[in-house]
């Protein structure tokens, strides 16, 4: 029988779990389900979780050789209120790292994302108008949508919902909570927290190996246009662009055309407006969270 996780980054996204990862994966203690595209999210997928544990087990944890603390990394999880229960019911005692990022950079970032990706045509403020109707639509598409929606940009920033969905199902000492910056600030001392939260030892020396370029699309619309022609040759040009591959064919090369490296950063009118949008959700996570947000508002 497939061993099973003691632990899981639980998100949210985009907020560093990938820079977590490849730091935790360093460590000989650890074990950490390989990565694969998409993240594992089986807990978050209603598709994925209906194949069963064992599947879950089977695909994630097969290669589990004796490390003390073994884990997976889905990124999703924070945002769904649906997946305690089910993380509850199979894994009660797993311990679960949760990044939280100023919902307002974290918002900009997942639109960044979203329209590199090719499935956002709006500007951020459009997309932001928009969202609850969007939101709407997706859950009209159906239940695999329903539960991705990708152009929740403001909602999953609302993370005092979300964190009281885990909190009814989990004790707050199995949770570790973190802004998603600590790890840059001080990335000895962070990884010495997580390290005696998962019970390894806390004197292993990671090396950092971040790179945290973030190209971004020129234009949100003819790059949706670009994935609807070509999706999976789409998809590849993407691919090698975050890993600074040359493209291989002429589409690819109308893709990076429409790619530069680094991103226009926020008006600060627009970021005071939205950082007000977000300060009610933050004034009351304020007191659940053992940092400061108080630059966040």
């Amino acid at each position: 029988m497939s061993a099973q996780p003691t632990f899981i980054i639980g998100g949210t996204l985009p907020a560093g779990t990938g820079h977590l990862y490849g730091l935790l994966s360093q460590h000989p203690d650890i074990y950490l389900a390989p990565p694969m595209q998409p993240e594992c999210n089986f807990f978050f997928k209603t598709h994925e979780y209906e194949k069963g544990i064992d599947h879950y087990r089977t695909r994630w944890f097969s290669d589990v050789a004796g490390e003390k603390a073994i884990g997976e990394r889905s990124s999703l999880l924070l945002s769904a209120t649906w997946a305690p229960p089910r993380v509850a019911k199979h894994l009660p005692e797993v311990r679960l790292i949760f990044l939280f990022r100023n919902p307002v950079h974290r918002a900009y970032a997942n639109y960044r994302f979203t329209a590199l990706a090719g499935f956002e045509d709006r500007s951020f403020a459009e997309a932001l108008a928009t969202e609850e109707e969007r939101m709407r639509q997706a859950t009209e598409r159906g239940r695999f949508w329903g539960e991705i929606q990708p152009h929740s940009y403001f909602t999953r920033g609302r993370y005092q919902e979300q964190l009281d969905a885990w909190l009814e199902y989990f004790p707050r000492e199995q949770l570790l909570l973190m802004r998603s910056d600590e790890l840059l600030a001080d990335q000895a001392g962070g990884l010495a927290k997580i390290y005696r939260f998962l019970g390894v030892d806390d004197g292993f020396d990671a090396q950092d190996f971040s790179d945290f370029s973030s190209p971004a699309v020129i234009d949100a619309k003819k790059q949706a246009e670009l994935r609807q022609r070509a999706p999976t040759e789409f998809d590849a040009a993407i691919q090698r662009i975050r890993s600074g591959e040359p493209p291989k064919s002429d589409f690819e090369s109308e893709v990076r055309q429409n790619v530069r490296s680094g991103y226009e950063p926020l008006e600060p009118a627009f970021y005071r407006a939205l950082a007000d949008r977000f300060a009610p959700y933050n004034r009351r996570l304020a007191p659940m969270v053992p940092f400061s947000i108080e630059d966040w508002m």
